[in-house]
């Protein structure tokens, strides 16, 4: 519990940088979202825990009616501000503010490792209608290059400190729906792709998580010191002014029972 009120006053502090850094989701995903969840006009979504809006403003287009759910302030402002004509509300994945039965598809995107699994799933099945689609997607940092992780050891001090930013990264989410009941088996979708950064970004991609925003000033400015030497001076990245950040986007997709 103390994790995740930590984690909500980081996201609190840094919502202005988690829009300017944090990456969206490729065209590739959002094709597969929509077209196997059948999203469109008529059809109504529930985005939850959806942040500053990365994911939400991308199922806009497709004409279904799109409801956000967070439980940040932070957050919630800029998805307003991003967002103006899309209903945002304040709420818990385990105590959803809508009615049994009353949306399609919910999407959860960059979420679903804060969430208490159990009880969100139960949450999520009350709120879907009979055969909705359930849809969890996660950004993942690909590991494999040295200095992306080199990024990640450099949020926190010291090799045995707790990186909660990595917990999903060896996480079956298959299993852990399945688990929870009242789902049909989750299918997993990947696809590998990159985003264009430079060192100011990386810089913010830094300020973004939560355990960096929720340091007292001297100490996040000293990690993002480090995220700027780590730009400046790692052989992939010195002297470049732009280069990319590679990530692997997965989907896990799964129904109603």
């Amino acid at each position: 519990m103390t994790q995740i009120k930590d984690a909500a006053r980081g996201f609190d502090n840094n919502a202005d940088a988690y829009e300017a850094a944090r990456p969206s989701y490729p065209a590739e995903a959002v094709a597969h979202i929509v077209g196997r969840a059948g999203i469109g006009p008529g059809r109504r979504v529930l985005d939850l825990a959806a942040g500053t809006g990365k994911l939400t403003r991308l199922l806009v287009p497709t004409g279904a009616e799109v409801v956000a759910i967070e439980p940040v302030a932070g957050m919630r402002a800029v998805l307003r501000r991003e967002l103006p004509g899309v209903a945002v509300h304040d709420g818990s994945a385990e105590a959803l503010p809508l009615a049994d039965g009353s949306v399609d598809a919910v999407t959860v995107a960059q979420a679903f490792h804060w969430f208490e699994p159990g009880t969100a799933l139960a949450e999520i099945h009350r709120v879907l209608r009979p055969d909705g689609h359930l849809i969890l997607v996660w950004n993942m940092r690909d590991r494999a290059h040295d200095w992306v992780r080199r990024f990640g050891d450099l949020l926190v001090d010291g090799p045995d400190a707790e990186r909660p930013y990595d917990s999903f990264y060896d996480v079956d989410y298959a299993a852990v729906v399945a688990g929870g009941g009242g789902f049909t088996a989750a299918e997993l979708w990947t696809h590998d792709w990159e985003q264009p950064s430079d060192p100011d970004l990386l810089v913010a991609r830094a300020e973004s998580v939560s355990v960096v925003g929720s340091l007292p000033p001297a100490d996040r400015q000293r990690v993002l010191d480090r995220i700027r030497d780590l730009a400046r001076t790692h052989p992939d990245l010195a002297g470049r002014s732009h280069f990319p950040f590679p990530y692997t986007t997965r989907v896990y997709r799964c129904r109603r029972g």
